[in-house]
């Protein structure tokens, strides 16, 4: 509508002008010059509408080149932005400059994002540079087109953060390795040789390159080796000095004093010991015949507690020379510190072998009691206190044979030699103590499978009981009713011969052979019944078992020893010492085989 008025309207004012023109020109020229005009008219019209349609045209062209313009940068603002809007199209109802207009303020906010993102990025790369450069390491780099995305931005803040971290963390080990270095320079009276040093071990140089950093750390290392090389020197010298008091007994109260009280690890100490040391081998000089004595009886006792054999002790030929001479205490000095450092290095293994010694010693004195024939006299509980002993002893010597054991396979493995004592492979000399007691064990199992005693002597034949035996030893065995009878004549005689000695029991043919026979051969029945019955661990006369296990005694009770007094049982009250009989006891050994069982497992029989 708004168009159409303003068509109207020039339409009008154009015929108005036109009206007007050609008046004044028909007034002014004649008709043909007046039609002249009218063309040129015509034509300047003509080309004014050209003219201005030809500007709106380019002035069209350059807002549609601009909107081109617009959209290309905006299309390389999503990319580097990592954007996804797209712009679209113009709508056919919104003018060209409306929506370059909106194109423009769209793209203004990409471009300041842009801005902002880029120099975000510059701002992080420049902190890395500089903390790459401080530090000597390696930068990361971060795309220019397009820009990096956030979640890629995170482990780049987290290198930097690393950086940060690794900086301060350096500047607090180099401080700290300033430190020591100082104070290692005063300890050792030192000064600092180079520029380069100085300015290193400056306070207020920050400079944390690697240069600066593996230099302090070298400095710091040599430092402090010689500091440790000197705290080893004035231990080593403190030592010498200490065994040199010691040989030459030293009295000097304010030289000794001087060194004690010089406890402090640095030069003045060294200069302090170095000086009394050498006053004490000046001394040693003097004194050379008694220091080698010493050392000699030093060495002597050393051989001792290494276990060295003589051969061993031979080999060290100084030791049997007579000749005093610096040499020969150096090589005496030598060969003392090679011993204490052999044994202080395998100390455990010495301490071992010497307990196991010990216990081997115990064990071989608790077997000769087993033995012993009359271990059974002791009533007090000795015998179990003995057994378990012996037990304990055999459980710990394995044990410590294995560690023994252990322990030499490592020392093997690192010196290649066997360990030896006295002159002997110490393994080998442990399976050698082990054959020798398994032998010692079976000799009495062979000497008694070929029928002899320990003694030598042949035991007695083994005689069946018969019933008459039976029938005399029916008071010595029987139930408890029967004991308390009143022995008779004859049994009291047969009793009071079987209270003898053991060796006549056992051998009457070179005793008396004059006694009642009865008497002699219930007491051979007797002794054979025991032995014979001993092999199963249960003692039985007349088939009655008189142990239920291996460890119970049979005893006779005392009054039955007493039916062989002529007048019966005696009073209660009857305190006479001379009355009463000593009551004989027969040991019984195991059978071959059975020598290992506890002494408790013998049967006594008390006649």
């Amino acid at each position: 509508m708004l168009s159409s008025e303003h068509k109207a309207r020039i339409l009008a004012l154009t015929a108005e002008h036109f009206d007007e023109l050609h008046a004044m020109w028909s007034r002014m020229f004649e008709p043909q010059a007046c039609e002249d005009c009218l063309a040129r008219l015509k034509d300047h019209v003509h080309t004014f509408y050209t003219d201005l349609r030809k500007e709106t045209s380019d002035k069209e062209q350059g807002i549609l080149n601009d909107i081109a313009v617009l959209r290309n940068e905006a299309s390389g603002l999503r990319r580097l932005l990592h954007k996804a809007v797209d712009i679209g199209e113009r709508p056919d109802d919104v003018p060209m400059e409306i929506w370059y207009i909106k194109l423009e303020k769209y793209i203004e906010q990409l471009r300041k994002e842009l801005v902002s993102r880029r120099a975000e990025i510059r701002e992080l790369l420049h902190q890395q540079q500089q903390l790459c450069d401080e530090l000597g390491e390696q930068p990361l780099s971060l795309l220019a087109d397009p820009l990096p995305l956030p979640e890629e931005m995170d482990p780049f803040r987290e290198h930097l953060a690393q950086l940060r971290d690794q900086r301060v963390q350096r500047l607090r080990d180099m401080d700290e390795l300033r430190q020591n270095i100082k104070r290692n320079i005063k300890l050792l009276e030192l000064q600092l040789r180079t520029d380069s040093e100085k300015r290193l071990l400056n306070a207020d140089n920050h400079k944390l390159t690697p240069y600066a950093y593996v230099r302090l750390q070298e400095m710091d290392k040599e430092f402090a080796d010689q500091v440790q090389d000197l705290i080893d020197r004035i231990d080593e010298m403190r030592g010498k000095i200490e065994c040199l008091w010691q040989r030459l007994r030293m009295t000097d109260e304010y030289a000794m004093r001087r060194v004690r009280e010089a406890t402090s690890y640095n030069q003045c100490t060294y200069d302090i010991l170095r000086e009394e040391l050498e006053r004490c081998q000046a001394m040693r000089q003097q004194n050379l015949i008694a220091f080698i004595e010493q050392l000699r009886i030093e060495i002597n006792e050393w051989w001792d507690l290494s276990l060295k054999s003589t051969e061993e002790r031979r080999r060290f030929t100084t030791y049997y020379c007579d000749t005093q001479t610096e040499d020969v205490l150096e090589q005496f000095e030598k060969e003392l510190d090679n011993l204490k450092e052999f044994y202080n290095s395998n100390r455990k293994i010495f301490e071992l072998y010497a307990n196991r010694g010990e216990l081997w010693t115990r064990m071989e004195a608790l077997e000769a009691k087993a033995n012993d024939p009359n271990r059974f006299n002791n009533r007090g509980g000795q015998l179990l206190k003995e057994e378990k002993e012996r037990k304990t002893i055999m459980s710990r010597l394995p044990k410590i044979d294995q560690q023994i054991t252990e322990l030499v396979q490592v020392y093997m493995s690192e010196t290649h030699t066997p360990f030896l004592v006295h002159g002997v492979d110490i393994l080998e000399r442990m399976s050698a103590d082990w054959e020798r007691h398994r032998q010692s064990k079976k000799q009495p199992s062979a000497q008694k499978k070929d029928g002899s005693n320990t003694s030598g002597q042949m035991k007695p034949p083994m005689v069946p009981l018969t019933p008459n035996t039976q029938k005399s030893n029916r008071g010595i065995h029987g139930s408890t009713s029967s004991l308390k009878k009143t022995p008779t004549k004859a049994n009291a005689s047969t009793t009071a011969m079987s209270t003898g000695n053991l060796h006549k029991r056992r051998h009457p043919q070179h005793h008396n052979t004059n006694s009642p026979q009865p008497a002699a051969a219930a007491k051979r029945n007797l002794i054979a019944s025991l032995e014979c019955n001993n092999a199963s661990r249960k003692v039985c006369v007349n088939g009655q078992k008189l142990l239920k296990s291996p460890q119970r005694k049979v005893r006779v009770l005392e009054y039955s020893v007493r039916r062989g007094k002529g007048s019966g049982r005696p009073s209660t009250g009857s305190r006479n010492p001379q009355k009463i009989r000593p009551i004989p006891k027969i040991h019984v050994r195991p059978p071959s085989g059975e020598e290992n069982e506890s002494p408790d497992e013998e049967a006594v029989v008390a006649i």
